[in-house]
């Protein structure tokens, strides 16, 4: 029998979509789950009381979170589950009837698959902002941002030379029943084997935690599993805002200084990549590239992040320190642009 859990990072929600999660989790077709949540308090928040009403229908535990961000609730979970498989999954998430189902199958399916995301409903606002995003870059990236070595060669979402993710469109079919290769996954509807979580930890250099499923996905890589989207495994994204919780995510961020910081973030990602053995290169190139964007503050931002990166691998910067150095410079990047 394998065992299963469900793992839930949450913090400032005041109990008001996790309800939904939980009823959901409730419904289920495949039952014989526990449910893990990482729960970081806030004054007057009200979670804990809604997810006490749920423990006489799923086998619940809660660990407070004491300090630190996503990284460090996402490697509570890591380090506290002993689970086969492994899921993970937002408060503000409502997974399918078949979800727990249809994630186990695909891992039973595929024992050499690490990771799985499963599919998810977006919010229409995420939606327009994304496909705008990639008609203004879609040339630049399928010209130049070549794939880091044959081990993506069939991958979708792939690790670039530069050590950055990147989309390849033209592979972006999901076959019926199948699964396509990506290392784009996302906590609030992946599954991961033990074989690939229980020896990961997230480095906890960012501060929102962008890009650290790409990082777990690196890491089954290096290990000779591969990581991929199922056709299945589906969940809806709750509209925070309609339920009275604040709009600003750390994965969607609706603020100038929170789409800011995640152009950052993105563009020091080859740190991270270097930290899972994956050195990046030509970043003069990107830099080169990077400079011609017509929109001064996107374009400094990344050129930011990318400087962020350069030095820290150069001078073998601990994570902590990279932290603190991203800090400093995004609060002198938000004054120079009074955000």
């Amino acid at each position: 029998m394998t065992d299963v859990e469900v793992a839930i990072p949450t913090c400032c929600n005041d109990g008001k979509t996790i309800i939904y999660t939980l009823k959901a989790l409730t419904e289920q077709s495949y039952r014989d789950f526990s449910v893990l949540i990482v729960y970081k308090p806030t004054p007057g928040d009200r979670t804990a009381e809604a997810v006490k009403s749920f423990q006489d229908r799923l086998n619940i535990r809660v660990i407070e979170q004491e300090k630190g961000k996503i990284d460090e609730a996402m490697n509570i979970i890591f380090q506290s589950s002993s689970a086969d498989v492994l899921l993970t999954t937002d408060d503000d998430e409502i997974p399918d009837v078949n979800w727990v189902k249809d994630h186990l199958k695909f891992h039973e399916k595929y024992p050499e698959g690490g990771a799985f995301r499963g599919r998810v409903k977006k919010k229409t606002s995420d939606l327009s902002v994304r496909v705008k995003d990639n008609m203004v870059k879609r040339f630049i990236k399928n010209m130049i941002y070549s794939q880091y070595s044959d081990q993506f060669r069939d991958y979708s979402g792939y690790l670039t030379i530069f050590g950055i993710p990147n989309d390849r469109r033209k592979n972006a079919y999901l076959p019926r029943g199948g699964v396509m290769k990506t290392i784009a996954l996302t906590y609030e509807n992946s599954s991961f084997k033990k074989q690939v979580y229980r020896d990961f930890r997230v480095p906890g250099y960012s501060l929102r935690g962008f890009h650290s499923e790409d990082l777990i996905c690196l890491h089954a890589i290096r290990k000779g599993f591969f990581t991929a989207e199922i056709d299945g495994g589906w969940a809806v994204e709750i509209e925070r805002k309609e339920f009275g919780s604040p709009a600003e995510s750390l994965s969607t961020p609706t603020s100038q200084r929170g789409r800011i910081g995640v152009i950052v973030e993105h563009f020091l990602f080859p740190y991270g990549a270097y930290l899972e053995g994956f050195k990046p290169r030509r970043l003069w190139l990107l830099k080169s590239v990077l400079a011609l964007n017509p929109d001064r503050v996107r374009k400094e931002a990344s050129l930011l992040g990318v400087s962020l990166a350069e030095e820290s691998i150069s001078n073998q910067y601990p994570p902590s320190k990279v932290r603190e150095n991203l800090l400093t410079a995004l609060e002198k990047f938000y004054q120079k642009y009074s955000m």
